[in-house]
C-alpha cells in the first residue's frame, strides 16, 4: 500500500463527502496500492475482468483472480478477495467467479445510503449491474479522471520507482548509440536491446517503443520491421518500460555514421530547445505555456511544428498529467514528473526527437535521465 496516497486518497474522498467509492481503473489501483499486474500478454482469458477496488470505512477490499491477488502488496488497510481463474476441473467462467467475489464484497454495504463514487470507465457492465442491485440506496457519481491530478503530484516511493525505471531508458539510449551500425534491421536491433533490458532486470519487462530508422523517422515513430540501417541514416529511440508497475520514458536520436549537415542541424536546435524547457520548468508553470514555448522555439529556425505534444507527465501510466498540450492551464507543481519531447521531421531527410525527464522541485527542476548529458 502507498500510505502517502491513500491518505491524499481518502482526504479527498471525504472532503467531497463519499461514503465509499467502486474503483476500477487499473491505473488508480497501482496508485493506491503498489499494484503491478502482468501485461507482457495482454487480458488474461482465465479471469473475469480487471481486478475492482471497493473502499469504505477506511479500508479498500481489492476483488482480483488468484492469478493477480499476489500482484498487490499486504497491507493493514487492505483486504483481498480472491477468486478462481484457470482450472482444468471446470469450465471457464471466470466471469460468474468474479461476480461472485464483488457479491461477497458488496453484500455487507446492503444498507449503506448516501454518495458513492464509481470509476464506471473501466467496469464491466455486468459487474455494474451488481453494484446496483445490491446497494440500492446510493446516489451514485462517476470518478473517472477524479484522481489525475492527485496522480500527477507523486510520492517518494513513487518517485523512486519512477527512477528506477529511467535507468533502464538510459541505459537503452546507450545500447541504440553503441550497438547500431549499417547493415542491421530495425526488428534485429530492437530484439537485442529488449533482450539487454530485460537481461538487466531479470525477468520479462513490458516495453513501449519507436524504434524507426532512415526516412521513417520524417514519420515520428512507429513499430520496429524490416528497414535496414543505412550510413548517416537517423535512428529514432523512444523506450517506454515500465518496472514495478512504474513507466519510464525518454527518446534519443542516433545515427549510424555521421549526420548529413541538414540532420546536423535538426539535432542541434531540437537538443536546445529541450534545454530551454528544462530550464523553465518550476512550480507555478502553466503546462500549456510550456507546450507554447517549446513550439515557438521550433518554429523560430523556420522548421515546422511538430504534430505531437510537447510533453506529459508519467507514473503508474505512460502518458498522463500534466500533458504539455495547447490550452493546458493546470500549473506544474512540486512533485510533479514531466517528459519534454520537442521534435523536427522533414519527409525528404528525416526526423529528430529528443526527450527528457524532470522532477519539478521547489525551485526549478531535477533532471531524471542522463543519456544527454
Amino acid at each position: 500500500m502507498n500510505t502517502d496516497n491513500f491518505i491524499r486518497f481518502q482526504e479527498t474522498m471525504k472532503a467531497k463527502g463519499y461514503q465509499a467509492a467502486l474503483l476500477s481503473n487499473p491505473a488508480t489501483l497501482t496508485w493506491l496500492t503498489g499494484y503491478a499486474p502482468p501485461i507482457q500478454t495482454g487480458p488474461n482469458p482465465f479471469e473475469g475482468g480487471p481486478a475492482l477496488g471497493w473502499w469504505q470505512d477506511q479500508q479498500l477490499t481489492i476483488v482480483a483472480s488468484d492469478a493477480e491477488a499476489g500482484a498487490f502488496p499486504g497491507n493493514d488497510h487492505l483486504q483481498i478477495i480472491d477468486y478462481v481463474s484457470y482450472t482444468i476441473d471446470e469450465p471457464m467462467v471466470a466471469a460468474e467467479r468474479q461476480a461472485v467475489a464483488l457479491q461477497t464484497t458488496l453484500t455487507p454495504a446492503q444498507t449503506l445510503k448516501g454518495k458513492v463514487g464509481v470509476e464506471l470507465n473501466f467496469l464491466p457492465a455486468r459487474m455494474a449491474t451488481i453494484f446496483h442491485q445490491l446497494v440500492p440506496g446510493v446516489i451514485t457519481e462517476p470518478l473517472d479522471g477524479a484522481f489525475d491530478k492527485l496522480r500527477a503530484i507523486k510520492s517518494k516511493e513513487e518517485i523512486a520507482k519512477i527512477q528506477a525505471s529511467l535507468k533502464l531508458c538510459d541505459q537503452a539510449q546507450r545500447f541504440v548509440s553503441k550497438q547500431a551500425r549499417a547493415g542491421m534491421s530495425e526488428i534485429e536491433l530492437w530484439g537485442a536491446l529488449k533482450t539487454d533490458l530485460e537481461i538487466t532486470v531479470g525477468s520479462r519487462l513490458p516495453i513501449l517503443a519507436d524504434l524507426v530508422v532512415g526516412l521513417r523517422t520524417a514519420e515520428i515513430g512507429g513499430l520496429p520491421g524490416e528497414s535496414i540501417l543505412q550510413t548517416g541514416d537517423p535512428i529514432i529511440a523512444d523506450i517506454v518500460p515500465r518496472l514495478n508497475g512504474y513507466w519510464g520514458d525518454n527518446a534519443g536520436t542516433h545515427f549510424v555514421g555521421e549526420p548529413s549537415a541538414e540532420l546536423q542541424k535538426m539535432y542541434t536546435i531540437v537538443r536546445n530547445t529541450l534545454r530551454k524547457g528544462v530550464e523553465a520548468i518550476k512550480p507555478g508553470v502553466l503546462a500549456g505555456d510550456l507546450d507554447t514555448m517549446l513550439r515557438a522555439e521550433i518554429a523560430s529556425q523556420g522548421y515546422p511544428v511538430y504534430p505531437h505534444h510537447s510533453g506529459h507527465g508519467i507514473g503508474a501510466t505512460f502518458h498522463e498529467e500534466p500533458r504539455l498540450v495547447p490550452g493546458n492551464n493546470l500549473p506544474l507543481a512540486l512533485g510533479m514528473i514531466v517528459a519534454l519531447e520537442p521534435g523536427i521531421y522533414l519527409p525528404d531527410v528525416g526526423g529528430v526527437r529528443l526527450e527528457d525527464v524532470v522532477l519539478v522541485t521547489a525551485d526549478g527542476s531535477e533532471l531524471l535521465t542522463t543519456h544527454l548529458l
